[in-house]
């Protein structure tokens, strides 16, 4: 399996899940964070297994709406 493209602009990414990893490294929080707001049900997700999940982009997106999330400037996020 290729690797997972990285997130550059959520409103763009061209793939219809992401991992708990590229929403960490895209929001530069940890994955712990994402965990908590997965478990919470603040963001929706898909349990694969265990500790597996995917979010649609699409979730990411509306998740990031409503909390008013400013993304990480493109600067700090290039070349991940």
């Amino acid at each position: 399996m290729p690797p997972r493209t990285p997130i550059k602009n959520l409103s763009t990414h061209p793939e219809k899940y992401v991992t708990v990893t590229q929403l960490a490294e895209y929001w530069q929080v940890s994955r712990k964070q994402i965990y908590k707001q997965i478990d919470a049900g603040v963001l929706e997700a898909i349990r694969l297994g265990e500790r597996l999940y995917r979010i649609r982009t699409i979730a990411a997106l509306k998740f990031e709406q409503q909390a008013h999330m400013r993304t990480p400037p493109a600067a700090a996020r290039a070349d991940k």
